[in-house]
């Protein structure tokens, strides 16, 4: 990452809690990603997901909650003030890529959607909002795909979901970002290399693919920007993606 934009590693008082990062919806590649660029920026990283996976990092705290169950959510929520501190930046990124002909969805398959890409969102938000509004800082970034702007062939339950997810973001960031609260929607067009990807696309080439490591690199300058030049949304593809 160019060096006139590198957030520099914070220093943090001793006796004083470090800033907080929380991802929501972990799992590797992306989140192991997050978690490092975070931790070497001087955060403490909290890692939410169903299942409660270690990742590569064994400093990352992870945390096994349902994301659709708000008082599971709570309760997690006020562990993680409890242990480590009230969230200084919340990264969303729980999706489920559900897909297929039209006519072979089922309402339940559009509201699996739904709920593991939109009501996630909306649980662990009310979460960390108020916290947010009590420090009168934080910052909400939200991992959006091509199908939050137009939903491709076979791909309605996902792309139903996704534009739910920028429409909420946009919500959010005009309700509070007055009030100390940074809102962001990340556009992600184009396949995230990973071992899962991987094994889903055989013969992908990672030059074809967004890096992690490199998208991390963004969600950090999203999280340092100054309130006078605050970014609500933008979208990252490899350079061989066109669009």
């Amino acid at each position: 990452m160019n060096d006139l934009v590198q957030p520099q590693s914070l220093s943090v008082p001793d006796g004083e809690r470090l800033p907080v990062l929380v991802i929501a919806g972990f799992g590797a590649g992306l989140g192991d990603a997050l978690a490092a660029r975070f931790l070497a920026a001087g955060y403490a990283v909290v890692a939410l997901s169903r299942s409660g996976t270690v990742g590569v990092d064994s400093t990352v705290r992870h945390m096994a909650v349902d994301l659709t169950d708000a008082v599971a959510v709570a309760q997690t929520f006020e562990r993680i003030e409890a242990e480590v501190g009230a969230p200084t930046v919340l990264v969303h990124t729980a999706a489920e890529l559900v897909r297929g002909p039209f006519l072979s969805q089922s309402p339940a398959d559009f509201e699996r959607a739904w709920r593991i890409g939109v009501l996630t969102a909306v649980v662990v938000s009310q979460q960390a909002i108020p916290r947010m509004l009590a420090a009168q800082r934080g910052t909400l970034l939200f991992a959006g795909a091509t199908a939050s702007l137009r939903g491709a062939a076979r791909f309605a339950p996902f792309a139903a979901a996704k534009a739910a997810l920028r429409a909420l973001a946009g919500s959010l960031a005009r309700e509070f970002q007055g009030q100390g609260i940074h809102v962001a929607h990340v556009v992600l067009d184009g396949i995230l290399w990973s071992a899962q990807s991987q094994q889903r696309f055989p013969g992908l080439q990672a030059e074809r693919c967004l890096q992690p490591a490199d998208v991390a690199d963004v969600f950090l300058q999203l999280a340092h920007q100054a309130p006078s030049a605050w970014t609500h949304e933008l979208d990252l593809r490899p350079a061989s993606e066109t669009f």
